[in-house]
């Protein structure tokens, strides 16, 4: 009998080896959807040379880009991880501890679930209210001292809606004075239109808040794996002892690198993604039902649990979807989960569901 966590038994996890790179309009991965503008990545790739894949990597510059980026001082407060879901589980390594809780909002990103029962600890969820918002009262209220870990996704996944850091500060606060660390997942902040503003300046207020970040969504890194957490030099100490040994690849710094000396390419990008999202809610909620919020996706539904918008999808060979997501206080349980990009409106699947009556 082979000795190990026994308790691991209860993980059910996906197999995540399926290659939807050879679809064009991939729906249901909530990454970039269309490629780069002309020349944008060949000319990254001519910058390549052989001792990016001889070498151990060097991140030291993406670092500092990072910083700049987000115009701290500095490089000792950011800390790289392969893929934001590892700066994720960097705080359960750091912060859980065997039954205790982590406490986030319900519904949430499904790696907050899973992490804590690889640490035996107990997810405590706030529910959403009618309105599709959570109530911060409502989370300061569930802490107990057994509360480990409190992550909120914002803007949330897979809602959608987001609080400004002003509304979060009374909650940091509150567990700042309970020594309870405070994890702000921005995966998706960059799409908030209109000079959106991030957690990160909190983590510098207060010693228990830590932000992070992807360059998998916006800036349409997701193949390179890259994330980063930022917080204050104190709290960042103890997480750099959990640091991998190469936090990322010298092809993914690199990379990285290159996206934020081309931001302006990124910015471009989210514009028209949001450009084409607004299209897309003001069309599809002729017809259907939509929930928008400020990511890179929409939910969408009919009366019919969304059977003919399936049937529409599954007749296209270069789509790939995904259905069968639940909406608090709806009872539909197919809802389409639909990643936006440029230029969706136009395909022939979106008009086609768009033209046709639903029986």
């Amino acid at each position: 009998m082979i000795k190990y966590k026994t308790y691991l038994d209860s993980i059910h996890r996906k197999d995540p080896h399926v290659d939807k790179s050879k679809y064009k309009w991939r729906l249901d991965q909530s990454e970039r959807i269309s490629g780069y503008s002309d020349n944008f990545f060949s000319n990254f790739i001519n910058t390549l040379t052989d001792t990016d894949f001889i070498c151990y990597p060097y991140v030291k510059e993406l670092k500092q880009k990072i910083a700049k980026h987000h115009n701290i001082n500095g490089i000792d407060n950011i800390f790289l991880t392969p893929g934001s879901d590892i700066a994720i589980r960097t705080m359960f390594d750091l912060c859980v501890t065997v039954n205790s809780e982590v406490l986030t909002t319900n519904p949430c990103f499904p790696m907050y679930d899973v992490y804590s029962k690889l640490y035996n600890a107990e997810l405590k969820s706030v529910n959403y209210d009618k309105d599709l918002t959570w109530n911060i009262d409502y989370v300061m209220k569930n802490i107990t001292d057994k509360t480990s870990l409190v992550i909120i996704a914002n803007p949330n996944n897979p809602i959608g809606d987001y609080k400004k850091p002003s509304e979060l500060t009374h909650l940091f606060r509150y567990t700042q004075k309970r020594g309870i660390p405070v994890l702000i997942d921005e995966a998706y902040v960059q799409f908030i239109p209109d000079n959106y503003e991030t957690c990160i300046t909190k983590g510098f207020e207060f010693d228990n808040v830590v932000t992070c970040r992807t360059f998998s969504k916006a800036l349409g890194g997701a193949g390179v794996r890259i994330g980063y957490m930022i917080t204050n030099t104190s709290f960042m100490e103890k997480i750099k002892k959990w640091r991998l040994m190469h936090e990322v690849t010298g092809i993914a710094s690199k990379f990285g690198c290159y996206l934020l000396d081309n931001y302006s390419e990124v910015e471009k990008y989210i514009t028209s993604t949001n450009i084409e999202k607004d299209l897309l809610v003001n069309e599809l909620s002729k017809k259907y039902d939509i929930i928008g919020g400020h990511c890179n996706w929409i939910h969408v539904n009919d009366k019919n649990d969304n059977k003919f918008i399936c049937s529409v999808l599954d007749k296209y060979e270069d789509v790939t979807y995904r259905a069968g997501t639940s909406i608090p206080y709806d009872n539909r349980t197919n809802w389409l989960r639909m990643t936006v990009g440029p230029n969706l409106l136009k395909t022939d699947f979106i008009q086609e569901i768009l033209r046709k009556e639903i029986e």
